[in-house]
Parts: structure tokens; sequence; C-alpha cells
């Protein structure tokens, strides 16, 4: 039987998140992405796709905020100093925000196609988030299957499938690699809350980046684009809320 192994929350956008036991879904998992970093210039919402050292700093909720660590220090986002500590740490000027409700950010993208050759001058691209969240896409969960990290680990490399690379929300178990493509186009049932699988999830430069004690790398990217059309996980859309926790079981709703 598949199960639901980690849950994950990201309060601030490119910043390492929380694991968490369980979740009370709605049309997102309260809280993740619910802050961001934008520069204070241009007004673009940042992220690790041009600023990898964001993934260097972790968030986590607390009484009804979040606190950040970053450069060894802590702060709470209402914090006075908060968006000064992030400047200095950032070297450029930034505050910490969230979205109101139907606000969209810009982000700009490093584009790689994880080919052989890393372009000497890579396109950069605009694109809009979500409506009041700082999500990428319009699809607010990110699933993927532990064979899957297991089988980058062992044939790309240490660290090639670790989870901070891939940032998902839901890690459940599978037994081989890739499995959970067989689900695209169905519905799940992940404990109570039941959720639209829309695509495998197409990957980008963060999983290039630096994360945690593995230094950055190309090798999984290259990879993926080699091997699996660039794509690692799935996209998600719940329709029903409802509460998931680790331990849960993953079933299909309409087989």
């Amino acid at each position: 039987m598949t199960t639901i192994e980690q849950l994950w929350r990201y309060p601030v956008k490119s910043l390492q998140g929380e694991q968490i036991e369980s979740a009370e879904v709605t049309d997102v998992i309260p809280g993740d992405r619910a802050w961001g970093v934008l520069d204070s210039e241009t007004g673009r919402l940042l992220s690790a796709k041009r600023v990898p050292k964001l993934l260097e700093g972790s968030a986590k909720l607390v009484n009804g905020g979040c606190v950040l660590s970053f450069g060894n220090k802590e702060f709470h986002n209402s914090d006075p100093q908060i968006n000064a500590e992030l400047s200095t740490w950032l070297d450029r000027e930034v505050q910490i925000a969230s979205p109101k409700s139907g606000e969209q950010a810009t982000i700009e993208i490093e584009w790689d196609e994880g080919l052989d050759e890393v372009p000497e001058q890579p396109e950069i691209f605009e694109f809009s988030t979500s409506p009041g969240w700082f999500y990428d896409s319009s699809s607010s969960l990110h699933l993927i299957g532990s064979g899957t990290l297991t089988m980058l680990d062992s044939r790309v490399g240490d660290g090639a499938g670790d989870v901070r690379r891939f940032r998902p929300n839901i890690v459940v178990s599978t037994s081989e690699a890739f499995m959970e493509d067989e689900w695209v186009g169905k519905e799940l049932l992940l404990g109570g809350v039941t959720v639209a699988v829309k695509k495998r999830t197409d990957r980008c430069i963060v999983i290039t980046r630096p994360v945690g004690e593995y230094p950055a790398s190309r090798k999984t990217l290259k990879y993926l684009s080699k091997n699996h059309q660039r794509e690692a996980g799935l996209s998600l859309s719940p329709t029903k809320s409802g509460i998931m926790t680790v331990g849960d079981s993953v079933e299909i709703s309409n087989d």
C-alpha cells in the first residue's frame, strides 16, 4: 500500500521549509508560500531560480507569522529589523512581504535545458505567481515518490535525490522510480484530502543549486533532461479539503 511518508511546508518562497506531521488542506497547505522576499528596487519576488543564496535560509510558522533563519540569526517576520538584516544577508535592498488577496508577483527565471553545455548567456524569462500566493504555477501542491528520489541518488550520485532539492509538499512511498507518473489525469485520495493530478512537474534550474551539504551540480537536471523529459514528481490541485497526515494511505479515487 502506498502511504504518505513526508509532508513539507515552505512559509517563505525559496527558503528551506519545515517538515510537518499533518496538514488541514484547503486549496493550499495554509502558510505555504505565504511570504516572500521582494526586491525593493524592482518589486520582483526573489526566487532561487535567480538568487540561489535563498536556499541557505529556512522558515517555519510561529504564532500566526513565521520565523526566518539565515546567516546564523533568527527573526520573526514582524521584527522591525528583519528587512535590514535580509538586505545585508542578500547584499541588496529587500523586504519580507505577503501577497494580498488576488495579488500576483513577478519572478525571473534563468532558463537551463539541462543539456551538456552550460549556456554562456542563459535566457531570462519573467512570469507571474498565482493570485494571493507565491506559487510558481496554478498548482498549489507538489508530490514526488520515494522511489524516484532513491533512484536518482543511486544512479546520478549522492544527494541527487535529496528531498530538499525538489521541495515537494508530499513524499509518498513508491517501490519504483516514476511510479507516480501513472496518476496523471486522475484524482487521488491523500488521507482526507482529494486532489486532481494535473501534470508531471517540469524541473528547472533550482535543482542544480547548492543544497545543505551538497554543492551545486547540474547532474540531476541533465539526467532528467536526457531520460525523463526533464520531469520528476507531480503537480496537484486540491478538489476537496480535509486533513492529511504522515502514514495516511494514497488511493486512486476514480479507479
